[in-house]
């Protein structure tokens, strides 16, 4: 198996057409025409088809896809570290940030600090969801991530615990369920959700479980912490947040109208955690932020104005 053959798959896969492919790889469409059928037959699988759509995977095609694309970016990381070799501290670092990680004290500093000292490597923050950091850590898009999620060992991932952070049910401050003191007594009243309704490892789905009710019945989910406060604004619904989301400074203007719910049954906390891959295994770049940030967030606090 060579990596060329990988490379052809990979192309006509995001392309879904031999002759985009065999453009964006500078190769004629015979040559990689061959080079697909010579990785079928070395792998004993056909892994493409032409339909109306173009040319798509297969089933089996579908199962390698994704190893596929991680050897592709292991070969990127790989290419990085070498220039990072011949020429230090160049290259690029992308990281991901859940929308409560994203307003912890000293990230913005820790990252500014790195920057300075490191000016031709280029940094991308990407702010997900935490079932999207996972998978884009799992598929090599992300080098690390700072997450807000439950640690699940049979994720099988590299996993550094920072600290946690207290939640909240919010509501507006004239919400004439505002004095209610369990969370049964609002099953029938609206929420907003922050993370994926079905996602089981969630914040807000964890609030219900822990306390053995079942989940409201009317939930919106938003994944924009400003668009969710707008909502909470304009309408009877409640939310868990975090004290760091509550009391951003970017979010004041709307924080001031809500008022907390302080019902009786235990409110999740958000745990923090640095993942990746491996971290010994992070280029010389990636590597050396990953311990900046670590070493601002271990000591860290919400974001306060």
């Amino acid at each position: 198996m060579k990596f060329h053959q990988i490379k052809a798959l990979v192309a006509v896969h995001q392309t879904g057409s031999l002759s985009e492919a065999s453009q964006a790889l500078h190769v004629t469409q015979p040559a990689l025409s061959r080079s697909i059928k010579e990785l079928e037959g070395e792998l004993g699988l056909s892994l493409m088809q032409r339909s109306h759509k173009g040319m798509t995977l297969t089933d089996e095609g579908r199962r390698l896809i994704r190893h596929a694309q991680s050897s592709m970016e292991s070969l990127r990381r790989l290419q990085l570290e070498a220039e990072n070799i011949k020429d230090m501290q160049v290259g690029e670092v992308t990281v991901g940030v859940t929308s409560l990680t994203a307003v912890l004290k000293g990230l913005g500093e820790s990252i500014t600090a790195f920057q300075i000292r490191n000016p031709r490597v280029c940094i991308r923050l990407i702010e997900l969801r935490p079932y999207q950091i996972i998978q884009q850590i799992r598929d090599g898009t992300l080098d690390f991530a700072i997450t807000s999620q439950q640690h699940t060992q049979r994720l099988n991932l590299d996993w550094e615990s920072l600290s946690r952070m207290p939640g909240l049910v919010v509501c507006r401050k004239t919400h004439p369920l505002r004095a209610a003191r369990s969370l049964r007594h609002l099953l029938q009243a609206s929420w907003v959700s922050l993370d994926a309704i079905h996602d089981h490892s969630s914040q807000f789905y964890q609030m219900f479980e822990d306390n053995h009710i079942q989940p409201p019945a009317r939930i919106t989910e938003c994944s924009s912490v400003l668009l969710a406060l707008h909502l909470l604004h304009h309408s009877d619904a409640f939310m868990t947040l975090s004290e760091a989301g509550l009391d951003n400074m970017l979010t004041q203007g709307l924080s001031n109208e809500l008022v907390q719910v302080r019902v009786e049954e235990s409110i999740p906390e958000y745990p923090i955690y640095l993942v990746c891959t491996d971290r010994h295994s992070l280029t010389t770049s990636a590597r050396d932020l990953y311990y900046e940030v670590r070493a601002s967030l271990s000591t860290s606090e919400p974001l306060r104005t």
